[in-house]
């Protein structure tokens, strides 16, 4: 039980006040509160005083946590001020593992280079298989003792505006929440670490300022433009944090209770009224076919703009995956460009046996973003996530042909092509005992090492092992899973996904893992990689906004309503939350609610599946682009900015690009059930945009009454099975078999089932 009788002590942990003043953003001074019990005084020297009232609820040993209401009032005009409460560590230590949820993992604390963007790999030294962990200029935690060391965010710049430590050493973790803003704006976050680490202070402010600095792409280092507020005699601030502290031997327990109270205080949310996903993908596979085919070349390219990384991509930002999608649930024209796509993939295959990334009005060029002249031939330098994501979603081609076109033959070159990829990984295994992050076209030999981001290369590995019947591509699977789960999962930080960013922790990393340790129980039967997806997909949750932001008034996402939950932040360089998951459908959360039974899994994909069609540009309803111009029907934007990373004028704006979340959205129509119904358990979850309801009837059958208050026609997904088997597995293609229930605009229909 928390001893509330100021100021607070508990395991080494003491809670001060404070009031600052500022000119603009530099600090003029910082004044503590005087506490008696729960009330509490400040004077600052330009004679401003305060009011502080701090009143308690609960415990920080309860799941509901304690929670701390601190009114800040001032007496008399206290210009360019700012409150905060902070909690002092006497006892600290820097390898305590600090988290802020889609912003810090392991207080990203790394090597750094700093680099304007696009960071170039083939500019640096620092190359080979046992490169350390390296990022760019972030905000983060110093790795080199006796050097400051504290970074200073925004709540939009997390996923949840929280704190975690896990302190291994003592068994205790601790979590502080806050809500985004006050009265005042948005609330800042901070930690800073002695010059000899052994103390720390997790403080909150209202309203935030990031002192002196403020970190915009790529660079901490940006003057900033943060301010106080002027207090007149009367005006008051409260504060609110709930915190929490639990039992804590290993990282995964931080994230595990994360999960349990991410949410907690907030009001509980329904999906954002939009489209049905029938709707959206008409609009979808009607703009892929009139604006993303390239008919000279035969692909779906991956953007509509004359610019190199909008044509082909493979992987990654979509190149042979909205393929997948169009395959499987396209009319026959997308079906057979489907077809090309993939035949034109396989023309892109390297001497090494992994794909060339980029190709530009039929040209292939090297991964790398930037254009500067001084890189060392980076027309050879390949990530390695492309290729890892080529080869699962070719695998999920190959399936998909024998269930929905088992009259067609697969080309010999395609099979080929399949097998010299698997080899290349496998090779890339048993050579270097890892698959690294950058390989090099033409050898196939790491550049540079380390990373998650070919995570799911486990998964390619085994569908293709389990599709030709070749036990030695599953081991490898096996055994490389093991690494990334011993190198990664394990530490709580996922690195490597994006191209763009070195090795910056990232969610789609973390997703690619959850993906490559799903397919392995489902493949394997063994539960330990449903033990490890688990662990996975807690950090994954990490990465998902918890809430609905409130964005700025007059900005596009606030006149169109916008609900951030559910959206995913990309990782702490680019921080952007974004429509989906980069770039997969998230149906490996549904099978591991299946298979576990725990609902926060489901729940989870729900909130980032369900919401995603309001993202969608419409003729009815466009979403404006920040050059001021409407966006076609179909063009989704991976932008959902609640940082200000790219600049306080683009929070709540879009980048005006067709791009890769669109193929997230189409991957969830194509792989998703709309309604989820457990007859055992009478259990029904909605993820498409119906209303349902579960009953029984008169004569004891059950009726499933669905309710479409859109306005327009919706075909939903429906899939119905008995809890007994639930625990088999779904494995690939299964929303195949799935019954389309139609239903017209407005229409209300009941079926027994």
């Amino acid at each position: 039980m928390l001893n509330m009788e100021l100021p607070l002590e508990l395991d080494d942990v003491q809670l001060t006040g404070h009031i600052t003043r500022y000119s603009n953003a530099e600090p003029l001074e910082d004044c503590d509160v005087v506490w008696n019990g729960g009330k509490g005084r400040a004077a600052t020297s330009a004679g401003a005083e305060w009011l502080v009232k701090l009143e308690t609820k609960g415990f920080i040993d309860h799941s509901a946590g304690l929670e701390l209401n601190a009114e800040f009032q001032s007496v008399g005009y206290s210009e360019q001020s700012a409150v905060s409460l902070a909690f002092h560590y006497s006892k600290w230590s820097e390898k305590n593992y600090v988290l802020v949820p889609g912003a810090v993992y392991a207080g990203n604390r790394f090597g750094v280079r700093e680099l304007p963007y696009a960071p170039c790999w083939s500019k640096l030294s620092d190359q080979g298989p046992e490169v350390p962990t390296l990022i760019t200029d972030v905000p983060r935690l110093s790795i080199d003792t006796g050097k400051h060391s504290a970074f200073h965010l925004l709540t939009g710049d997390a996923a949840v505006p929280a704190v975690g430590i896990a302190d291994e050493r003592s068994g205790i973790g601790w979590l502080f929440i806050t809500d985004q803003a006050t009265a005042l704006g948005n609330t800042s976050m901070h930690v800073e670490e002695s010059e000899d680490r052994r103390t720390a202070k997790i403080s909150f402010q209202a309203p935030g300022v990031r002192a002196k600095l403020k970190y915009e792409m790529a660079t901490t280092k940006v003057p900033s433009t943060d301010k106080g507020y002027d207090f007149k005699p009367g005006d008051r601030v409260t504060l609110k944090i709930r915190v929490y502290r639990f039992p804590c031997t290993r990282i995964n327990d931080l994230f595990n209770y994360f999960a349990s109270v991410r949410q907690s205080g907030q009001p509980k949310t329904t999906l954002a009224a939009s489209l049905p996903f029938s709707a959206s993908w008409e609009m979808q596979e009607q703009k892929y076919n009139a604006m993303n085919w390239n008919d000279q070349l035969g692909y779906y390219a991956v953007g509509t703009i004359d610019m190199k990384h909008q044509d082909w991509q493979i992987g990654w930002v979509g190149g042979g995956m909205s393929s997948y999608a169009l395959l499987l649930e396209g009319n026959e024209l997308s079906v057979q460009r489907a077809l090309s796509t993939l035949s034109f993939m396989f023309s892109s295959q390297t001497e090494a046996g992994f794909f060339h990334g980029v190709c530009y009005k039929g040209q292939w060029y090297g991964d790398e973003f930037n254009d500067d002249p001084n890189r060392n031939a980076p027309e050879l330098w390949h990530i390695l996530r492309k290729s890892a994501d080529a080869l699962y979603f070719m695998m999920k081609h190959f399936i998909a042909l024998k269930h929905i076109r088992p009259e067609f033959v697969i080309p010999d070159h395609w099979i080929e092509g399949a097998k010299r990829l698997a080899d290349a990984f496998v090779r890339l295994w048993n050579n270097y005992g890892q698959f690294g992050q950058w390989v090099h076209t033409g050898t196939g030999d790491i550049l540079v090492g380390g990373s998650a981001g070919a995570g799911i290369a486990p998964a390619g590995l085994a569908l293709y092992g389990a599709y030709f019947g070749e036990e030695a591509y599953i081991e490898a699977a096996k055994q490389s899973a093991d690494y990334f789960y011993n190198e990664f999962t394990l530490k709580g930080v996922t690195t490597g996904g994006p191209g763009e960013i070195l090795q910056c922790p990232d969610s789609e990393s973390a997703f690619a893992l959850l993906e490559s340790y799903i397919v392995l129980y489902e493949e394997s039967g063994d539960r330990i990689w449903l033990s490890r997806a688990e662990e996975a997909a807690l950090q994954c949750m990490t990465w998902c906004v918890s809430y609905d932001y409130q964005f700025p008034a007059g900005s596009t996402f606030e006149k169109l309503g916008i609900r951030t939950t559910g959206s995913v932040i990309a990782n702490v360089q680019n921080k952007h939350s974004a429509p989906g998951i980069c770039t997969l459908s998230g149906d490996s959360l549904l099978k591991l609610y299946r298979a576990t039974g725990n609902e926060q899994y489901i729940e989870l994909l729900r909130e980032i599946a369900g919401n995603l069609p309001q993202y969608l540009s419409r003729e009815e309803r466009p979403v404006k682009g920040w050059d001021g111009l409407n966006m076609p029907p179909g063009y989704m934007s991976e932008r959902v900015n609640m940082s200000d990373w790219e600049g306080a004028a683009c929070v709540g704006e879009v980048i005006p690009y067709s791009c890769w979340c669109e193929v997230a959205l189409m991957l969830s129509y194509t792989e998703l059930p709309g309604i989820y119904v457990n007859k055992k358990t009478e259990q029904v979850i909605v993820i498409d945009q119906v209303d349902c309801r579960l009953q029984r009837s008169v004569d004891g059958r059950l009726m499933l009454t669905i309710i479409n208050n859109t306005n327009c026609p919706a075909r939903v997904k429906l899939f119905v099975e008995e809890e007994d088997v639930s625990f088999k597995p779904l494995g690939q293609c299964a929303s195949i078999s799935w019954p389309r229930i139609k239903l017209n605009a407005g229409e209300t229909i009941q079926m027994p089932l």
